[in-house]
């Protein structure tokens, strides 16, 4: 263990066991320390010095507490870990940058092995390939990309998450309608099964395997390494967006009804260079809600927005208020992660934020398309009970399909990830403060998701499991994530780790 004796840990680790996993006994536990310490993985265990830092979650609502979390600085050491949480019955997890909605880098429960990849970050590049460790998080992979030839691939814009579990379960970025999502860019992956063997995935090496990895990745092993595709950063670049602040519930359910025909218009294609989004949230206007549509057009300016805009502004009218910055790409790098600075990028130089939070998602299809119905309940829902929280709560509608979307082009099992049907997905997010119960927040989340979904009852709604809902049962979240490709996860689960040790409350 970091910094104490081999005696005094285990006296310390002998005396939580109980209280840190279900799966741990008195006969055991000493065991399984040793197996790690045997290994020098320096584990961190309840009653260490450093275990209430090395364990707190991105998202405080769910400060699971692990068994152990241990540090190792390469695959070797992943797969050590690995093979003494099998030996010892112990659930493993990998945390990468830790920011599962549902803290399923902690393990989703008390008493898993978790390890933490921080060490694993190397990054090269040759020509357009990259080879990332698993342990980068987003924001270093974009300063890298950039500083070495001014390459650039699809991904989301928070600096702080971890590549690893958001290239392994989608992955979407503004620039994906051109690329991609994340998990298409990936070319091939380094894992480590539940058994502790490092093998190589790619669609020529177990491909099966590869498939999988790619859009449920949590529940096949550990990745400790990527080979991705990168892209020649554009450099014609303008940021949009167009505020509604005197918008009233009817605007703004038309204005749903108009961004979303625009955006599916299979007579007036959409250029795939375009990332586009929606959003409502509490704002200053006078309802006290604001609707705004926002994006990035990508190899344009402002004469090609203009024109490629102007059917929607027709549509929803005068903005009471407008942006617009033209930009090379890691400047709009720096806008989208909402930093000033491309030092502010390396996130080893800086701390994370955490929220005390609840989030949930709905994907709209290009086949069922919301009705007016749905998006009236959807806005009588924020202008009303929306407009009267202590919740602070905001939506963002991404755009994944319409044109020529790369998102949407691919086939339907080009990997798991279970939704190239997708014409765009809703995120309901709402961060609790302390005077709401727990409960009532996470149900005025919920009530938003039923505002549409319930209005609309017999579209088979599909959900983003990178916006994991953390309520969600296993039997429910596989109908949701992944609807037709449950049954083969689950086989595919069963020969690679049908001890399900590398396991989450939601896994196969």
């Amino acid at each position: 263990m970091r910094g104490t004796s081999n005696s005094l840990a285990l006296i310390s680790f002998a005396s939580v066991a109980f209280a840190a996993s279900a799966s741990l006994t008195n006969s055991t536990s000493g065991a399984f320390v040793r197996c790690l310490e045997s290994a020098r993985l320096e584990p961190v265990v309840p009653g260490d010095a450093s275990y209430t830092a090395d364990t707190a979650p991105f998202n405080r609502r769910l400060p699971w507490k692990p068994a152990a979390i241990v540090y190792p600085k390469d695959a070797k050491g992943v797969s050590a870990a690995v093979q003494c949480g099998t030996v010892h019955n112990v659930k493993v997890n990998a945390r990468g940058g830790g920011h599962s909605y549902a803290a399923y880098g902690l393990g989703g429960e008390d008493g898993h092995l978790i390890v933490s990849l921080d060490d694993l970050r190397h990054l090269s590049i040759s020509g357009d390939v990259a080879t990332i460790g698993a342990g980068n998080r987003l924001g270093d992979v974009a300063l890298f990309l950039w500083d070495n030839g001014q390459r650039a691939m699809a991904h989301g814009t928070c600096p702080f998450v971890g590549i690893g579990g958001h290239a392994t379960q989608g992955g979407f970025g503004l620039t994906s309608r051109s690329w991609g999502l994340l998990s298409d860019q990936v070319r091939s992956i380094e894992i480590v099964l539940a058994s502790g063997a490092l093998v190589t995935a790619s669609p020529t090496q177990h491909p099966d395997l590869f498939w999988a990895a790619m859009g449920a990745g949590a529940s096949f092993g550990i990745i400790t390494s990527f080979t991705t595709v990168t892209q020649k950063a554009p450099t014609d670049i303008v940021a949009f967006s167009y505020m509604f602040a005197d918008y009233g519930p009817r605007e703004a359910s038309a204005g749903m009804q108009a961004w979303q025909k625009f955006s599916g218009d299979t007579a007036r294609p959409l250029d795939p260079h375009m990332g586009l989004q929606l959003h409502v949230n509490p704002g200053d206007g006078p309802n006290g809600v604001v609707f705004y549509v926002s994006g990035v057009y990508y190899n344009a300016d402002m004469a090609k927005l203009n024109a490629t805009m102007a059917p929607l502004l027709a549509e929803l009218g005068t903005p009471t208020s407008t942006f617009f910055q033209s930009q090379d790409w890691i400047t709009n790098v720096l806008y989208l992660a909402g930093v000033n600075t491309a030092a502010e990028l390396n996130t080893t130089k800086g701390v994370d934020g955490t929220d005390f939070f609840y989030a949930t998602s709905t994907i709209v299809s290009h086949q069922e398309p919301l009705g007016m119905a749905a998006t009236d309940g959807l806005m009588d829902y924020f202008y009303g009970p929306g407009s009267d929280t202590n919740v602070s709560w905001f939506i963002i509608t991404d755009l994944y399909g319409g044109g020529k979307s790369a998102v949407t082009s691919r086939a339907a099992d080009f990997n798991s990830f279970d939704a190239r049907d997708a014409l765009y997905t809703i995120q309901y997010y709402g961060t609790i403060p302390s005077s709401v119960p727990t409960a009532d927040g996470i149900a005025f989340i919920q009530g938003m998701k039923a505002s549409v979904e319930e209005k609309q009852p017999r579209t088979a709604f599909k959900e983003y499991v990178n916006y994991i809902d953390s309520t969600y049962s296993a039997e429910v979240a596989h109908e949701k994530y992944y609807p037709t490709n449950t049954k083969r996860l689950t086989e595919l689960k069963n020969r690679y780790d049908p001890g399900r040790i590398i396991h989450h409350p939601q896994d196969f």
